[in-house]
């Protein structure tokens, strides 16, 4: 799969994460009306229906919000070129060409790796 690909569709992923955060964020007017004339006691406004709504809409808006970042992450990180540490047993050389590469330098001359010392 493409990485222009990949990253549409994690990016299509993590839309629908935001938008699974909305309906908690519309009813939020709701939720203040509820514990406006008490913020200290919590629980004790909250009729079990109120209770019900609260925890579908909170879990709702919790579950959207790790899907959103996970794929926001996935989506921004997608396509880079893992650096790897060449072998330093005796002479250095690439890991994955295995041809010599000078102390320092941050291409492999033979498959261009991008490398990390």
């Amino acid at each position: 799969m493409p990485v222009f690909v990949r990253r549409i569709l994690y990016s299509l992923l993590a839309v629908l994460g935001f938008a699974m955060m909305i309906p908690l964020t519309v009813n939020m007017r709701r939720l203040q009306a509820e514990f406006g004339a008490d913020p200290t006691a919590f629980g004790m406004n909250l009729s079990p229906a109120d209770a019900e709504w609260l925890s579908r809409l909170t879990g709702l808006f919790l579950l959207g919000a790790l899907l959103a970042g996970g794929f926001l992450y996935a989506a921004l990180s997608t396509g880079y070129a893992k650096a790897w540490r060449p072998a330093e047993n005796g002479t250095p050389r690439c890991r994955r060409c295995d041809s010599n590469v000078g102390f320092g330098q941050s291409r492999c001359p033979s498959c261009d790796q991008r490398l990390t010392w």
